[in-house]
């Protein structure tokens, strides 16, 4: 009887020894920093219980944008690109108020950066928000993909300072967007 309870121990710890590392937690890391010459950048970055492929169509195409970010969505996820997107389900390609962005680099399943080319009027410091940059790195991680997402550009001033408050909480709000989208 003794040698059966140890051999199923036995095989209890193998199982267990062998058995698939668990997934990250699906929290959000920040970790934003401050560039040399003392502009401001967002970072923050969560796991994704999704393939990089899949959160590149997420991040990268019409639908995507649909699916997690607006309910309106036109253009091209392509270098040189312009993407449209607005908060209003009934907007049309071309309407003043959409927001666009163009894009500066798509690499497949692993890295989208853009910039903000078009904000709707009266978008505060919306001169401003142009000069920012953000991207999202893509990378395979245990059972998913970890996402990065930087949002670079953030100078000196009060102008800056608003944005940065508003987008610290925007970004983190895009990153559990697309946690929500890969759960539900």
């Amino acid at each position: 009887m003794k040698s059966v309870l140890v051999a199923a121990a036995f095989f209890a710890l193998s199982a267990c020894a062998t058995a698939a590392p668990a997934p990250p937690a699906a929290t959000i890391a920040d970790t934003s920093f401050v560039e040399a010459d003392g502009v401001r950048a967002i970072q923050m970055s969560a796991w994704l219980p999704a393939s990089p492929a899949d959160v590149y169509r997420a991040i990268a195409t019409v639908d995507g944008w649909k699916s997690w970010a607006a309910p309106s969505a036109f253009g091209a996820v392509k270098l040189h690109g312009e993407l449209e997107t607005s908060y209003d389900a009934a907007a049309k390609a071309g309407d003043p108020a959409n927001i666009k962005q163009e894009f500066l680099a798509v690499v497949p399943d692993r890295l989208v950066v853009f910039r903000t080319i078009q904000t709707p009027p009266g978008f505060p410091h919306a001169d401003l928000f142009k000069q920012t940059v953000t991207s999202f790195h893509l990378a395979p991680e245990t059972g998913g993909s970890r996402l990065v997402l930087t949002h670079q550009g953030f100078g000196a001033g009060p102008g800056f300072d608003q944005l940065h408050g508003f987008f610290a909480d925007g970004d983190r709000q895009t990153l559990e967007a697309l946690q929500k989208l890969f759960v539900d």
